[in-house]
């Protein structure tokens, strides 16, 4: 019998940063849309400001020095062991079930894991008998900090401050390639536990979520974070740059009202 949720230690924890406060009520309207009888608490990660939503705790970390500097101290609000760590502009596009989440926390228990690549799939390495997950052996990358489930003691390992989730992930994959135990993803014939529309590139709106939003119904502010041209010609490259800069000072200028008291929530859809 699978293990009851409810008595599994766990935790969902949405790594995000103040930068980003724009994409919380979109992901939360998805995510609890699909995911709405949850029974895992629910951690946003933040600088200053706050989702007020009575099913997200927010937990804000002050400055926003890196990604890796944000966990580590969002780590020490969370008593939790398992961990399902995503990133703030997956958007879920289908109904999540509990005991398939609750389940890879039971198969990766059953494994001695410490980390499972929930959204890996594919035919290399140790078949573990009876689940629905493989060995990650040295040489098959497909460790990555995308959507993920971890045991706090390993997360906390691999987390160095000052690292930017890419040396993270680089820092987690020099483990893979040396041959780290404990670290497995789903078989190729698994079914997907978690479906989700990647949002954004380059701090930008992707053309697919842009698709998808609209499909939904739902309007995104593209002032805020704009939809600029994806090519490597150097217009396009001008016009991110340009864009890029307009959203470093405006996300400077939206700290500051937050840090006088102003500004602080951000009101779900």
């Amino acid at each position: 019998m699978p293990s009851n949720p409810t008595t599994q230690n766990a935790a969902t924890v949405i790594s995000s940063c103040d930068a980003y406060s724009d994409l919380w009520p979109i992901f939360f309207h998805f995510f609890f849309k699909h995911w709405e009888s949850s029974p895992y608490p629910v951690y946003l990660i933040s600088n200053h400001r706050t989702f007020k939503d009575p099913r997200v705790v927010t937990i804000a970390v002050g400055e926003d020095k890196s990604w890796s500097d944000n966990l580590i101290i969002a780590l020490k609000s969370i008593k939790e062991e398992n961990l399902f760590v995503w990133l703030d502009d997956f958007l879920v596009d289908r109904d999540i079930q509990s005991s398939e989440m609750a389940s890879c926390i039971e198969q990766l228990d059953q494994a001695g894991g410490k980390y499972l690549a929930l959204d890996q799939h594919g035919d290399l390495g140790e078949a573990m008998e009876n689940s629905s997950i493989r060995r990650i052996e040295k040489g098959n990358l497909m460790a990555g900090l995308n959507l993920s489930l971890w045991k706090k003691t390993f997360l906390s390992q691999i987390l160095e401050p000052g690292c930017s989730i890419w040396a993270a992930e680089s820092r987690l994959r020099k483990l893979n390639i040396e041959g780290e135990p404990g670290l497995f993803y789903r078989k190729s014939e698994s079914p997907k536990v978690v479906s989700y529309v990647e949002s954004v590139k380059g701090q930008f709106w992707k053309p697919s979520a842009i698709a998808y939003l609209r499909e939904q119904g739902i309007k995104v502010n593209l002032k805020r974070r704009p939809f600029p041209p994806q090519g490597n010609d150097f217009i396009s490259k001008f016009f991110r740059s340009c864009y890029k800069r307009r959203l470093k000072a405006q996300s400077a200028r939206e700290t500051r009202a937050a840090l006088e008291g102003k500004g602080l929530a951000v009101l779900p859809l």
